[in-house]
């Protein structure tokens, strides 16, 4: 019996599938060209994180996440780069008896591990990851060892186009290193500066002399395939980056570009995006359990409208990708209307509009109505004619999902209504409202406990007398003064009948927000921010710069 076969018997056995189902995913995996676990995960029986379960305890191979805390870059080199390529694996770290454990996604040719563990001379052992997990890990490592340094000097006496090139490759590869969200390249009066995002502060990188300007953004403009000689209007555009003239192992980044005239010359904004279905799990983005427990309970619902609000850049796109993720299967229609998809996600539909000209948000939303949907994702809702269908969708058998630009979740109500939106309507088809901000995460490599001190206490409206430990890093090579990487701190009003007839009344959103404070389990963002600076997740300097309002 082939190992797919063995798999999949494993997976009956476990109730993930009838016999019937394995034997038509079994015919199917031939087609696609798969591993059944990957089928599997296509036809909806699994999601990732369940796949892996499922396959580390059918192999016997402990899953890295439970094995690996840290990742240094001198253990991913111990064993030749292009052999980790082609084995699809990547040294990670050494275990309890100083054995060498390989990440890898399924089992590896006994061949090959003799050689690994002859090359480095060490016992070698393997830990499960997913395929996409691998690929980022190896294309984050393998990045870094490249030199991206910018020497002005060269730049002033260079007039080659290749130049130009790896000039634009090395900023992107240096972004893409830095785990950037947006790289801004900046015309001033006599320099061109580059400054990237990195958690969601702003970081100037590089001066450039500014003779080099409009060369790079004509660079940018090919890349995504915008006109170069239009220099009076924004242009909108994207491309995949992967590196030309520079051999490195990394799958690249979709890229969004934005270009704007400015007095000095155009700017160019470039949003990096993941280059795959990158699986996003609800569990990971921050959310309390209880609050994710009636999160999900609301996105079961057979129709109505969920709402997820906050400003631009709160990662709202990322908590739907993520309920879409969690919530496709063979069974469900799902389809989006987007402008612009950030994140291609297989199994479901996706629609890319262009509001004002081609197809707009209405126009779409009228079309995907009679494709007989189950779910509907709407990117945003934008105007009244958006807000008003996607009620009118959601009243009519339909779960709508998406996004509207509120501060809280309780003023989102008035919003609604003040574009318009009959209050019976809004009333009617409201399942749930999640507010949310991103703030940046302790670094847990330079991270140590301090007492809270009473001016903190008091920042963040608590007691004087309370005593807790706090963590604030240091400042390391792993992280910006202190801070790695971003998580949600949220707020979920769900709607009860006593909320329905309060907005059938237009209470004001200050009366919404005492009844819900009062009567159900809503709490603030606020609240949430203090309870992750208690667990040590973030500090309260960081929480109050997120909620001074």
């Amino acid at each position: 019996m082939a190992r797919s076969e063995r798999f999949g018997e494993y997976l009956v056995t476990n109730s993930v599938m009838t016999k019937e189902q394995l034997t038509t995913l079994l015919s199917k995996q031939k087609i696609i060209g798969e591993k059944i676990g990957i089928a599997a995960v296509k036809e909806g029986y699994l999601d990732d994180s369940s796949l892996l379960t499922y396959l580390s305890t059918f192999l016997g191979i402990p899953l890295l996440a439970q094995t690996v805390k840290d990742i240094k870059k001198e253990t991913i080199h111990i064993l030749p780069q292009k052999m980790c390529l082609k084995s699809g694996v990547l040294p990670v770290a050494f275990g309890k008896n100083n054995e060498l454990l390989l990440a890898c996604s399924g089992p590896v040719p006994k061949a090959v591990m003799q050689n690994m563990s002859r090359l480095a001379q060490k016992q070698v052992k393997l830990v499960l990851a997913s395929r996409t997990q691998i690929k980022k890990l190896q294309s984050n490592y393998y990045a870094r060892q490249f030199d991206t340094t910018i020497k002005p000097q060269s730049i002033i006496v260079s007039d080659n186009a290749t130049f130009i090139i790896e000039l634009f490759e090395k900023i992107m590869i240096r972004g893409i290193n830095a785990g950037v969200s947006d790289i801004h390249v900046e015309p001033e009066r006599d320099e061109l500066v580059i400054r990237f995002r990195i958690d969601g502060v702003m970081k100037k990188t590089e001066n450039l002399p500014y003779d080099i300007a409009g060369k790079l953004i004509s660079r940018i403009k090919i890349m995504a395939g915008l006109d170069i000689a239009e220099r009076r209007k924004p242009q909108d555009g994207s491309f995949h980056f992967k590196p030309l003239l520079i051999d490195l192992a990394m799958d690249g980044v979709n890229v969004r570009v934005s270009i704007l005239p400015v007095v000095n010359g155009e700017k160019a904004v470039l949003r990096l995006l993941p280059p795959y279905d990158e699986i996003i799990e609800m569990e990971t983005l921050g959310m309390k359990p209880a609050m994710l427990e009636s999160f999900n309970k609301n996105l079961a619902s057979p129709y109505g409208i969920v709402l997820v609000t906050g400003p631009t850049g709160s990662g709202k796109s990322t908590t739907l990708y993520g309920a879409l993720q969690a919530m496709r299967s063979e069974r469900t229609n799902i389809t989006t209307i987007e402008d612009p998809v950030e994140l291609s996600v297989r199994g479901i539909n996706q629609t890319q509009v262009d509001a004002g000209e081609k197809i707009s948000f209405a126009h779409a939303l009228r079309a995907i109505l009679r494709q007989d949907p189950d779910i509907i994702m709407v990117g945003e809702i934008r105007d009244a004619q958006t807000l008003n269908i996607s009620l009118r969708a959601a009243v009519t058998g339909h779960l709508v999902l998406s996004t509207l630009h509120t501060n809280d979740a309780p003023s989102s109500f008035s919003r609604m209504m003040d574009m318009g939106a009959e209050p019976f309507l809004v009333a009617a088809s409201i399942r749930a409202v999640l507010a949310q901000r991103l703030v940046r995460k302790v670094c847990p490599f330079c991270s140590e406990l301090q007492e809270i001190t009473k001016s903190e206490l008091s920042m963040l409206g608590l007691c004087e007398d309370e005593k807790f430990k706090i963590k604030r890093g240091k400042g390391c090579d792993n992280c910006t003064m202190g801070y790695k990487g971003r998580m949600g701190i949220y707020e979920l009003l769900s709607v009860d009948e006593q909320i329905r007839r309060m907005i059938l009344e237009r209470a004001t959103f200050e009366e919404l927000k005492t009844y819900a404070l009062k009567n159900t389990n809503y709490l603030t963002m606020r609240d949430d921010g203090i309870d992750k600076v208690r667990q040590g997740l973030t500090t309260p300097e960081e929480i109050m710069r997120i909620t001074l309002d």
